[in-house]
């Protein structure tokens, strides 16, 4: 079932529930109003009875004459009863009912009773004379009020539906209204296909939820497009970098075949294809840890780190390599409890992240000194490396963290372009951002943001 539908269904049934409990209080309070006005008559009608037989001596002719006229407007199917003090009907000899005590006493105690009986509704007053003390009872059917209330009914019963068409009605002009955007929406997402992700879906004025959807579809599709991109990037890096050691191996092969060769032109094609087998295995292998480093950390495999310690070990390791480089380690801003300089992570996983940016650093500086600045606040543990190397363009510093991606300055470098892609998994892995600023010909800076461990989890 469509929303459309769906809303005017859920829209008319909250209509149908409260027109319903409407319309009952209004026939129930429409049958209390009848009923009353009825009893009201039968206690006037009582009244005039008990006049007509009981104070005739008493009254001006003229009076007298008023009375009796009333009285004789009765009610359709009337019926009336006067008995007196010792329980005996008197004064009108026809009656159609003839009272138990226990009803006269019960009016006697309360004065005015109100009764039904026999589908008929009865009021019975006591009258007290000087000829005595009387009990006066009218009985008569309520025709009118009977038909007003089932004419009343059936009108509540046809407005009921009508409102209910109606209602139903307006609500699918309702909701195709208020859906309307929504239809757009789809009629434009329907347009978009995988080769031309750079559309984007229009979005109103109104900054209503329907503009958020519009708007958090454009972000979904700005990550699609730039997921796309990335994998025609890393395809065409991928194919460059294996097609190169390939080619190599397959020429290699195809000329020493074509004549019989020394024993040492054996040797040296072998080592050839030895050390181009080894790049593809290097490629391979990066490949496939770029994608183990998709785990989740959890507290379980995961350990406090201490980033300046961490720093500290990785300058002792690049002083003892061969040949000997210098990495500068300053530490500035360090808060008094040395415990908020760790981060919770796995520690080999930091290590190979900052020993790739350490790698390139110092290959594209020609092993010249690179410094490593370490420095605390409140809010994390910033780390900064920099560099005097061959720098990064600016159209290629959005592109050096892609798989096998390589800058057109790095191509006469050995490397693959598998470091600092995994670096930057690493990091977010560890929930930390990295950013870099770098100047042609000067140098780079990779600044990196660390959450401290209490925000970590």
């Amino acid at each position: 079932m469509k929303i459309r539908h769906r809303l005017s269904l859920q829209f008319t049934l909250i209509s149908g529930i409260i027109l319903t409990v409407v319309f009952v209080l209004i026939y129930l309070l429409s049958a209390q109003y009848i009923r009353n006005s009825f009893y009201k008559l039968l206690q006037m009608r009582a009244l005039v009875t008990a006049q007509v037989y009981l104070e005739k001596d008493e009254l001006t002719k003229k009076k007298f004459l008023e009375i009796e006229k009333s009285y004789r407007e009765r009610i359709p199917d009337e019926s009336s009863n006067i008995y007196d003090q010792h329980n005996q009907a008197v004064f009108i000899e026809k009656t159609r009912y003839n009272w138990p005590v226990s009803l006269l006493e019960t009016i006697r105690h309360q004065e005015v009773y109100r009764f039904v009986f026999r589908e008929e509704s009865g009021l019975g007053i006591y009258y007290p004379d000087n000829q005595g003390d009387f009990v006066v009872i009218v009985t008569a059917r309520n025709t009118a009020g009977i038909q007003q209330l089932q004419y009343l009914l059936w009108i509540l019963v046809v407005m009921f539906f009508v409102a209910l068409l109606i209602t139903f009605l307006m609500g699918q002009w309702y909701a195709s209204r208020a859906l309307e955007p929504i239809k757009s929406i789809n009629r434009q997402v329907q347009k978009i296909r995988s080769n031309n992700l750079h559309l984007r879906v229009q979005q109103g004025l109104s900054k209503d939820e329907i503009d958020e959807l519009a708007a958090n579809f454009n972000g979904l599709l700005q990550h699609l497009e730039q997921a796309f991109d990335m994998q025609r990037s890393f395809a065409s890096n991928a194919s460059h970098e294996l097609r190169t050691p390939l080619t190599t191996i397959i020429g290699e092969i195809e000329v020493t075949l074509q004549n019989n060769r020394s024993r040492e032109e054996y040797i040296q094609t072998l080592g050839t294809l030895l050390g181009e087998s080894e790049k593809l295995k290097i490629i391979t292998d990066g490949v496939l840890q770029l994608t183990r480093v998709d785990a989740n950390l959890t507290e379980a495999n995961s350990e406090l780190i201490r980033m300046d310690e961490l720093l500290w070990d990785l300058a002792e390791y690049w002083r003892h390599k061969s040949p000997p480089v210098q990495l500068h380690v300053q530490l500035s801003g360090l808060p008094d409890d040395a415990a908020l300089l760790c981060i919770r992570g796995n520690r080999s996983l930091m290590a190979l992240a900052l020993q790739n940016i350490l790698r390139n650093a110092f290959k594209f500086s020609y092993n010249r000194d690179v410094s490593c600045r370490l420095s605390y606040s409140d809010s994390g543990i910033s780390l900064s490396v920099s560099d005097r190397g061959i720098g990064i363009a600016a159209a290629d510093t959005e592109k050096i963290f892609m798989p096998l991606y390589r800058a057109d300055n790095a191509h006469s470098f050995e490397g693959y372009g598998i470091g600092l892609s995994m670096t930057q998994k690493i990091l977010y892995l560890h929930k930390a951002s990295i950013t870099v600023s770098s100047v042609l010909g000067q140098g780079t800076t990779f600044n990196i943001f660390l959450p401290p461990a209490g925000k970590w989890l």
